[in-house]
Protein backbone atom coordinates (compact mmCIF):
# COMPACT_ATOMS: atom_id res chain seq x y z
CA UNK A 1 0.00 0.00 0.00
CA UNK A 2 1.14 3.28 -1.10
CA UNK A 3 0.41 7.04 -2.06
CA UNK A 4 2.75 8.02 -5.00
CA UNK A 5 2.80 10.62 -7.44
CA UNK A 6 3.13 10.62 -11.44
CA UNK A 7 5.73 13.08 -12.14
CA UNK A 8 5.13 13.65 -15.58
CA UNK A 9 1.87 14.21 -15.44
CA UNK A 10 1.26 15.19 -11.34
CA UNK A 11 -1.35 12.73 -10.83
CA UNK A 12 -1.65 11.71 -7.17
CA UNK A 13 -2.83 7.98 -6.77
CA UNK A 14 -2.78 4.84 -4.32
CA UNK A 15 -1.77 1.85 -4.91
CA UNK A 16 -2.47 -1.95 -3.12
CA UNK A 17 -2.75 -5.19 -3.33
CA UNK A 18 -6.37 -7.33 -3.61
CA UNK A 19 -6.38 -11.06 -3.07
CA UNK A 20 -6.41 -13.32 -5.87
CA UNK A 21 -4.66 -10.23 -7.93
CA UNK A 22 -0.85 -10.68 -9.26
CA UNK A 23 -0.90 -6.95 -10.03
CA UNK A 24 -1.34 -4.16 -7.91
CA UNK A 25 -4.61 -1.71 -8.08
CA UNK A 26 -3.98 2.05 -8.88
CA UNK A 27 -6.53 4.47 -8.01
CA UNK A 28 -5.94 8.29 -9.47
CA UNK A 29 -6.88 10.90 -7.34
CA UNK A 30 -6.35 13.96 -9.74
CA UNK A 31 -3.40 16.78 -9.41
CA UNK A 32 -2.18 19.09 -6.38
CA UNK A 33 -3.39 19.29 -2.80
CA UNK A 34 -6.50 18.16 -3.39
CA UNK A 35 -5.74 14.76 -5.48
CA UNK A 36 -2.65 14.23 -2.92
CA UNK A 37 -5.18 14.39 0.22
CA UNK A 38 -7.55 11.96 -1.25
CA UNK A 39 -5.08 9.95 -2.24
CA UNK A 40 -4.22 9.66 1.07
CA UNK A 41 -7.80 9.20 2.49
CA UNK A 42 -7.66 6.10 0.13
CA UNK A 43 -4.87 4.61 1.47
CA UNK A 44 -6.18 4.79 5.05
CA UNK A 45 -9.37 3.44 4.01
CA UNK A 46 -7.44 0.48 2.60
CA UNK A 47 -4.98 -0.11 5.57
CA UNK A 48 -7.66 -0.10 8.22
CA UNK A 49 -9.78 -3.37 5.63
CA UNK A 50 -7.15 -4.72 5.63
CA UNK A 51 -6.77 -4.73 9.87
CA UNK A 52 -10.06 -5.46 10.04
CA UNK A 53 -9.92 -8.16 7.41
CA UNK A 54 -13.25 -6.37 5.30
CA UNK A 55 -13.55 -6.65 1.75
CA UNK A 56 -12.21 -3.63 -0.02
CA UNK A 57 -14.84 -1.66 -2.01
CA UNK A 58 -13.80 -2.18 -5.66
CA UNK A 59 -16.24 -4.27 -7.00
CA UNK A 60 -17.16 -2.49 -10.15
CA UNK A 61 -14.22 -3.10 -13.00
CA UNK A 62 -11.93 0.36 -13.16
CA UNK A 63 -10.70 0.78 -16.74
CA UNK A 64 -6.67 -0.43 -15.12
CA UNK A 65 -8.10 -3.75 -14.48
CA UNK A 66 -10.00 -4.15 -17.80
CA UNK A 67 -6.83 -3.06 -19.70
CA UNK A 68 -4.68 -5.58 -17.90
CA UNK A 69 -6.91 -8.24 -18.91
CA UNK A 70 -6.82 -7.57 -22.47
CA UNK A 71 -3.43 -6.68 -22.40
CA UNK A 72 -3.48 -10.43 -21.46
CA UNK A 73 -5.72 -11.61 -23.85
CA UNK A 74 -3.60 -9.91 -26.66
CA UNK A 75 -0.43 -11.40 -25.53
CA UNK A 76 -1.78 -14.92 -25.58
CA UNK A 77 -2.75 -13.94 -29.20
CA UNK A 78 0.86 -12.90 -29.64
CA UNK A 79 0.21 -9.64 -30.47
CA UNK A 80 2.98 -7.25 -31.53
CA UNK A 81 5.04 -5.91 -28.51
CA UNK A 82 5.53 -2.87 -29.88
CA UNK A 83 1.25 -2.20 -30.26
CA UNK A 84 1.22 -3.40 -26.43
CA UNK A 85 4.18 -1.20 -25.29
CA UNK A 86 2.42 1.75 -27.19
CA UNK A 87 -0.97 0.76 -25.20
CA UNK A 88 0.72 1.10 -21.65
CA UNK A 89 2.57 3.88 -22.45
CA UNK A 90 -1.15 5.98 -23.04
CA UNK A 91 -2.77 3.94 -20.61
CA UNK A 92 -0.17 5.08 -17.85
CA UNK A 93 0.77 8.46 -19.05
CA UNK A 94 -2.50 9.30 -20.59
CA UNK A 95 -5.96 7.47 -19.64
CA UNK A 96 -5.72 5.57 -16.88
CA UNK A 97 -5.05 9.37 -14.46
CA UNK A 98 -7.88 10.75 -16.04
CA UNK A 99 -10.23 7.61 -16.33
CA UNK A 100 -9.76 5.37 -13.48
CA UNK A 101 -10.63 6.96 -10.25
CA UNK A 102 -14.48 5.91 -10.83
CA UNK A 103 -15.68 2.92 -12.14
CA UNK A 104 -16.33 2.10 -16.34
CA UNK A 105 -20.12 2.33 -15.84
CA UNK A 106 -19.80 5.58 -14.28
CA UNK A 107 -17.47 7.17 -17.05
CA UNK A 108 -19.27 9.59 -19.55
CA UNK A 109 -18.94 12.44 -22.52
CA UNK A 110 -17.16 14.54 -19.97
CA UNK A 111 -14.15 12.37 -18.93
CA UNK A 112 -13.63 11.19 -23.21
CA UNK A 113 -13.58 14.85 -23.84
CA UNK A 114 -10.62 14.84 -21.27
CA UNK A 115 -8.58 12.61 -23.10
CA UNK A 116 -9.57 13.66 -26.44
CA UNK A 117 -8.29 17.00 -25.26
CA UNK A 118 -4.81 15.46 -24.80
CA UNK A 119 -4.54 15.33 -28.82
CA UNK A 120 -5.15 19.21 -29.86
CA UNK A 121 -3.26 20.03 -32.45
CA UNK A 122 -1.99 16.61 -33.69
CA UNK A 123 -3.16 15.38 -36.92
CA UNK A 124 -6.94 13.63 -37.13
CA UNK A 125 -5.42 10.23 -38.13
CA UNK A 126 -3.39 10.68 -35.14
CA UNK A 127 -6.38 11.63 -32.64
CA UNK A 128 -8.42 9.08 -34.39
CA UNK A 129 -6.09 6.19 -33.57
CA UNK A 130 -5.11 6.45 -30.22
CA UNK A 131 -8.72 7.42 -29.09
CA UNK A 132 -9.72 4.17 -31.15
CA UNK A 133 -7.26 2.07 -29.16
CA UNK A 134 -8.96 3.30 -26.13
CA UNK A 135 -12.53 2.41 -27.49
CA UNK A 136 -11.07 -1.07 -28.61
CA UNK A 137 -10.35 -2.16 -24.71
CA UNK A 138 -13.74 -0.84 -23.95
CA UNK A 139 -15.11 -2.68 -26.55
CA UNK A 140 -13.24 -5.90 -25.48
CA UNK A 141 -14.75 -5.73 -21.84
CA UNK A 142 -17.99 -5.99 -23.52
CA UNK A 143 -17.44 -8.38 -25.91
CA UNK A 144 -15.92 -10.58 -22.65
CA UNK A 145 -18.85 -9.52 -20.79
CA UNK A 146 -16.58 -7.89 -17.96
CA UNK A 147 -18.78 -4.68 -18.53
CA UNK A 148 -22.47 -4.38 -19.55
CA UNK A 149 -21.70 -2.24 -22.17
CA UNK A 150 -19.17 0.45 -23.62
CA UNK A 151 -19.65 3.98 -22.18
CA UNK A 152 -17.29 5.32 -24.95
CA UNK A 153 -19.15 3.93 -27.80
CA UNK A 154 -22.14 6.59 -28.71
CA UNK A 155 -20.08 9.29 -27.90
CA UNK A 156 -16.95 8.61 -30.02
CA UNK A 157 -19.21 7.67 -33.03
CA UNK A 158 -20.56 10.88 -33.05
CA UNK A 159 -16.89 13.14 -31.66
CA UNK A 160 -14.95 11.30 -34.47
CA UNK A 161 -13.70 12.93 -37.46
CA UNK A 162 -13.66 11.83 -41.21
CA UNK A 163 -9.98 11.62 -41.95
CA UNK A 164 -9.69 13.81 -45.19
CA UNK A 165 -7.84 11.70 -48.01
CA UNK A 166 -3.83 12.94 -48.46
CA UNK A 167 -3.70 13.77 -51.99
CA UNK A 168 -2.35 11.16 -54.53
CA UNK A 169 1.11 13.24 -54.88
CA UNK A 170 2.28 9.69 -56.07
CA UNK A 171 2.34 7.81 -60.25
CA UNK A 172 3.18 4.68 -60.34
CA UNK A 173 6.37 5.87 -62.07
CA UNK A 174 7.03 8.11 -59.37
CA UNK A 175 7.30 5.09 -57.17
CA UNK A 176 8.84 2.80 -59.41
CA UNK A 177 11.47 5.50 -59.25
CA UNK A 178 11.24 5.59 -55.24
CA UNK A 179 11.93 1.85 -55.70
CA UNK A 180 14.85 2.37 -58.18
CA UNK A 181 16.54 4.48 -55.50
CA UNK A 182 16.25 2.81 -52.68
CA UNK A 183 18.96 1.02 -50.22
CA UNK A 184 18.12 -3.15 -50.48
CA UNK A 185 16.11 -3.37 -47.24
CA UNK A 186 13.83 -0.30 -48.35
CA UNK A 187 13.11 -2.18 -51.58
CA UNK A 188 12.35 -4.94 -49.91
CA UNK A 189 9.92 -3.43 -47.45
CA UNK A 190 8.28 -1.44 -50.59
CA UNK A 191 8.55 -4.71 -52.10
CA UNK A 192 5.89 -6.24 -49.01
CA UNK A 193 3.95 -3.06 -49.01
CA UNK A 194 2.76 -3.43 -52.40
CA UNK A 195 1.53 -6.92 -52.29
CA UNK A 196 -0.49 -6.38 -49.00
CA UNK A 197 -1.29 -3.03 -49.35
CA UNK A 198 -0.38 -3.14 -45.32
CA UNK A 199 0.00 -0.25 -43.12
CA UNK A 200 3.54 0.99 -43.18
CA UNK A 201 4.39 0.94 -39.30
CA UNK A 202 5.73 -1.42 -36.22
CA UNK A 203 2.60 -3.53 -35.92
CA UNK A 204 1.95 -4.97 -39.78
CA UNK A 205 4.30 -4.10 -42.32
CA UNK A 206 7.59 -4.16 -40.24
CA UNK A 207 5.67 -6.54 -37.49
CA UNK A 208 5.53 -9.29 -40.42
CA UNK A 209 6.74 -12.90 -39.29
CA UNK A 210 7.89 -15.19 -41.38
CA UNK A 211 5.62 -17.75 -39.55
CA UNK A 212 2.78 -15.81 -41.03
CA UNK A 213 3.59 -16.87 -44.71
CA UNK A 214 1.51 -19.91 -45.87
CA UNK A 215 3.56 -21.05 -48.27
CA UNK A 216 1.17 -24.14 -49.02
CA UNK A 217 -1.93 -21.90 -49.34
CA UNK A 218 0.15 -18.80 -51.43
CA UNK A 219 -1.02 -16.57 -48.39
CA UNK A 220 0.35 -14.21 -45.75
CA UNK A 221 -0.98 -12.98 -42.23
CA UNK A 222 -1.27 -9.36 -41.86
CA UNK A 223 -1.68 -9.19 -38.01
CA UNK A 224 -3.89 -5.68 -37.67
CA UNK A 225 -4.43 -3.41 -34.20
CA UNK A 226 -7.22 -1.44 -35.44
CA UNK A 227 -10.65 -3.63 -36.09
CA UNK A 228 -11.42 -6.98 -35.90
CA UNK A 229 -11.11 -7.01 -39.68
CA UNK A 230 -7.69 -5.62 -39.49
CA UNK A 231 -6.29 -9.26 -38.83
CA UNK A 232 -6.59 -10.99 -42.23
CA UNK A 233 -5.55 -13.31 -44.84
CA UNK A 234 -3.75 -11.68 -48.40
CA UNK A 235 -3.36 -14.05 -50.94
CA UNK A 236 0.31 -13.96 -52.85
CA UNK A 237 1.37 -14.19 -56.40
CA UNK A 238 3.79 -17.18 -57.36
CA UNK A 239 6.16 -14.40 -58.47
CA UNK A 240 5.83 -12.33 -55.25
CA UNK A 241 6.32 -16.21 -54.02
CA UNK A 242 9.65 -17.38 -55.18
CA UNK A 243 11.06 -13.26 -53.96
CA UNK A 244 10.37 -14.19 -50.62
CA UNK A 245 11.70 -17.81 -50.27
CA UNK A 246 15.21 -15.90 -51.96
CA UNK A 247 14.78 -13.49 -48.29
CA UNK A 248 14.05 -16.51 -46.02
CA UNK A 249 16.69 -18.41 -47.15
CA UNK A 250 19.33 -15.37 -45.84
CA UNK A 251 17.39 -14.06 -43.14
CA UNK A 252 18.57 -13.62 -39.45
CA UNK A 253 15.98 -12.51 -37.89
CA UNK A 254 12.09 -13.43 -37.37
CA UNK A 255 10.72 -11.09 -39.05
CA UNK A 256 10.20 -10.06 -43.06
CA UNK A 257 11.65 -6.72 -42.67
CA UNK A 258 15.15 -6.51 -41.24
CA UNK A 259 18.77 -4.39 -41.86
CA UNK A 260 21.84 -5.74 -40.87
CA UNK A 261 20.60 -8.60 -39.16
CA UNK A 262 18.17 -7.11 -36.84
CA UNK A 263 14.63 -6.22 -36.55
CA UNK A 264 13.58 -2.26 -37.38
CA UNK A 265 10.27 -0.84 -36.67
CA UNK A 266 10.70 1.91 -39.58
CA UNK A 267 12.36 2.78 -42.59
CA UNK A 268 11.97 6.39 -42.52
CA UNK A 269 15.33 7.87 -42.56
CA UNK A 270 15.88 5.24 -45.57
CA UNK A 271 12.99 6.70 -47.14
CA UNK A 272 14.22 10.12 -47.08
CA UNK A 273 17.17 9.48 -48.96
CA UNK A 274 15.32 7.14 -51.40
CA UNK A 275 12.53 10.16 -51.84
CA UNK A 276 15.74 12.96 -52.11
CA UNK A 277 17.30 11.25 -55.08
CA UNK A 278 14.03 10.24 -56.37
CA UNK A 279 13.21 14.21 -56.65
CA UNK A 280 9.56 13.22 -55.29
CA UNK A 281 7.12 15.74 -53.39
CA UNK A 282 8.02 16.13 -49.87
CA UNK A 283 4.60 15.59 -48.49
CA UNK A 284 5.08 12.07 -50.26
CA UNK A 285 4.92 9.23 -47.51
CA UNK A 286 5.23 5.46 -46.56
CA UNK A 287 1.29 5.84 -46.50
CA UNK A 288 1.42 7.32 -50.08
CA UNK A 289 2.09 3.96 -51.32
CA UNK A 290 -1.10 2.00 -49.30
CA UNK A 291 -3.04 4.92 -50.98
CA UNK A 292 -1.59 4.64 -54.92
CA UNK A 293 -2.44 0.44 -53.83
CA UNK A 294 -5.69 1.08 -53.56
CA UNK A 295 -6.18 3.75 -56.39
CA UNK A 296 -4.74 1.20 -58.40
CA UNK A 297 -6.47 -1.93 -57.61
CA UNK A 298 -9.78 -0.31 -57.95
CA UNK A 299 -9.14 1.47 -61.40
CA UNK A 300 -7.61 -1.64 -62.73
CA UNK A 301 -11.02 -3.26 -61.47
CA UNK A 302 -10.76 -4.76 -58.50
CA UNK A 303 -13.80 -5.98 -56.51
CA UNK A 304 -13.97 -2.90 -54.31
CA UNK A 305 -15.54 -5.21 -50.97
CA UNK A 306 -12.18 -7.28 -51.86
CA UNK A 307 -9.89 -3.92 -51.70
CA UNK A 308 -11.21 -3.36 -48.28
CA UNK A 309 -11.12 -6.62 -47.00
CA UNK A 310 -7.79 -6.97 -48.11
CA UNK A 311 -6.56 -3.13 -46.25
CA UNK A 312 -8.31 -4.50 -43.14
CA UNK A 313 -11.27 -1.90 -43.06
CA UNK A 314 -15.25 -3.21 -42.97
CA UNK A 315 -16.72 0.12 -44.63
CA UNK A 316 -16.60 0.79 -48.25
CA UNK A 317 -17.47 4.36 -47.72
CA UNK A 318 -14.24 4.12 -45.23
CA UNK A 319 -11.66 3.63 -48.83
CA UNK A 320 -13.41 5.37 -50.81
CA UNK A 321 -13.20 8.74 -49.08
CA UNK A 322 -9.87 8.23 -47.66
CA UNK A 323 -8.14 5.66 -50.17
CA UNK A 324 -9.38 6.20 -53.41
CA UNK A 325 -8.03 8.16 -55.39
CA UNK A 326 -9.37 9.00 -59.32
CA UNK A 327 -6.60 8.14 -61.63
CA UNK A 328 -6.20 9.73 -64.98
CA UNK A 329 -8.79 9.27 -67.68
CA UNK A 330 -10.58 7.06 -65.28
CA UNK A 331 -14.15 8.84 -66.29
CA UNK A 332 -13.71 8.35 -69.68
CA UNK A 333 -12.83 4.55 -68.91
CA UNK A 334 -15.96 4.37 -66.81
CA UNK A 335 -18.24 6.22 -69.56
CA UNK A 336 -16.73 4.25 -72.31
CA UNK A 337 -17.39 0.99 -70.24
CA UNK A 338 -21.21 0.58 -70.22
CA UNK A 339 -23.23 -0.76 -73.83
CA UNK A 340 -24.30 1.27 -76.48
CA UNK A 341 -27.97 1.96 -76.52
CA UNK A 342 -28.40 3.38 -79.84
CA UNK A 343 -26.86 1.12 -81.80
Amino acid sequence: MSVGQIKSTGVWYCQYRLPGKKSPVKEYFGRGEEGKKNAKLRDLEVKKSKIKQTPINRAEVHLDELAQLYINHEKRKKRDPSYLNLVRDKLNKEWLPILASKPIFKLGPKDFEKVHALYDGKAVATQNRYMDYLNIILNFGVRMEYIPRNPMKKWWSEVKKQEKPRELNMSLEDFRRLYDNSSPHLQFALDVMWELGARPGPSELFGLLWRDVDWERNQIRVRGTKTKASDRFIPISEEFKERLKAKYAEAKTDYLIEYRGKRIKSSKSAFRGAKKKAKLDKSVCMYTIRHLFTSMTLANGADAKAVANILGHTSLRMIMNTYYHETDGERRRAIESKPKLIK
